[in-house]
């Protein structure tokens, strides 16, 4: 077991741990049970962290920082805590049958005075009462509710039942009632799980209502934006660095509202899944003239979900129409700059064309001039010698210096051409 031991993957035991996670404790009934749902950024989870350590450590128990359930026995009652990515929630349980399976939530809370003290924005309180057929004789679960909302039906094979209207009540919290026809405590404590579940996840996927109610508003106008610019450039309207700037100031607008909404539209599109999956598991069977909860989900959340998966596909069909005319625009800007590079080019090259003539007809002149002076000084130098030297040739050799002289001053210039193209 050693060698067995030294080889494990490093990850092993932590992975245990976590597939040992947010599994809710076993139920007896009939009992109630009340749940807080608080939303909590990421610089809260320490201070929630610690208060829960805080609470743990009074009632003999030690939490791990990687930690995120534990069940604690607050003296007659059971607190579940569970940490999520963006919300916690605090379960209290209470055994036993109840006077009233409907009270103010803080009754179910032992401590109030801490539970106030945690981090977080409350975000959703439901109470749960479990009861068994014979305490339902002389009650009748409709009037618990109101009656245009109701929603019950037959879960888990039968073997339970369920109202509820996902209405928050006077008391300040909304209600559910759950009867027991024969479920074990194991399967009594994953009903209990999953109706928490679908209720949370159903109003966390919600969430992202308000951000499609903003961009319902901000769309239209930015598509109609885009069209009368798509327009301009059709049509060659406005200088094209004005419509350029308007491209790029509404492209960064679109980016901006998506980086803003497409975190919290994928959430809500997750949390609509975590919806329909709960849904599936509880194994609902409608009960006739009721509603239940798939008729609910599909009648309120689903258009709610499908109209944030349309801004979705609206934000990134408006991003791609943006690059597609700002790539339009500058391919038309750049056609422009070609073609004035081109016009300028050939300007260029007739303006170089004119400076050849001009320098070749400059080097003809100079050939003259540097010959007609390179002769004087020649005839200069030779009545010199004739003075000195009474019987030198100089008619001679001026004959034969004129062709010799123009000769050398064209070679040189040749020579000079010759330098000047081999660098």
């Amino acid at each position: 077991m050693v060698q067995l031991y030294l080889r494990q993957h490093p990850q092993r035991d932590l992975l245990e741990q976590e597939l040992q996670q947010r599994f809710f404790p076993a139920l007896d009934s009939p009992c109630q049970l009340c749940q807080f749902v608080l939303t909590l950024s990421s610089t809260s989870r320490t201070a929630e962290y610690q208060a829960m350590q805080q609470l743990a450590q009074q009632h003999g128990k030690d939490l791990e920082p990687h930690e995120q359930d534990c069940n604690l026995q607050l003296g007659g009652s059971w607190l579940r805590w569970e940490r999520h990515n963006e919300f916690s929630t605090y379960t209290f349980i209470r055994s036993g049958a109840a006077p009233s399976l409907f009270c103010d939530p803080q009754d179910l809370v032992p401590d109030n005075e801490w539970f106030s003290s945690l981090p977080g924005q409350l975000f959703r309180v439901v109470q749960l009462s479990i009861v068994q057929p014979a305490q339902l004789a002389t009650q009748d679960p409709t009037e618990l509710f109101v009656s245009e909302h109701l929603i019950s039906s037959m879960v888990f094979n039968g073997k339970a039942r369920i109202w509820t209207d996902f209405r928050k009540h006077n008391e300040g919290a909304g209600r559910m009632l759950v009867l027991d026809n024969g479920l074990s405590r194991s399967a009594l404590g994953a009903l209990v799980q999953q109706l928490f579940d679908l209720g949370n996840y159903r109003k966390l996927a919600l969430l992202a209502w308000p951000y499609c109610k903003q961009a319902l508003h901000q769309l239209p106008q930015q598509e109609q934006q885009l069209a009368v610019i798509t327009s301009r450039i059709e049509q060659k309207q406005g200088n094209d660095e004005q419509l350029l700037d308007e491209l790029i100031q509404l492209a960064a607008q679109t980016e901006h509202q998506i980086s803003e909404n497409s975190s919290r539209l994928q959430a809500s599109h997750a949390y609509y899944q975590l919806t329909l999956d709960r849904l599936k598991s509880l194994d609902e069977q409608p009960v006739e003239g009721l509603m239940s909860l798939q008729h609910f989900t599909e009648r309120r959340l689903t258009p709610a979900w499908r109209t944030a998966q349309s801004i979705l596909r609206r934000q990134q069909q408006l991003a791609e129409r943006l690059g597609r005319s700002t790539e339009l625009l500058r391919t038309q800007i750049n056609l422009k700059l070609a073609w004035q590079n081109q016009t300028l080019l050939s300007s260029m090259d007739k303006r170089a064309h004119l400076q050849l003539k001009l320098q070749s007809a400059v080097e003809r002149l100079s050939v003259v001039a540097i010959s007609y002076y390179s002769l004087q000084l020649l005839t200069k130098a030779q009545q010199a010698i004739v003075h000195w030297i009474p019987q030198w040739p100089a008619k001679t050799i001026e004959s034969i210096s004129i062709p010799l002289v123009v000769a050398m001053v064209l070679w040189y210039f040749w020579h000079l051409r010759k330098k000047l193209a081999q660098h």
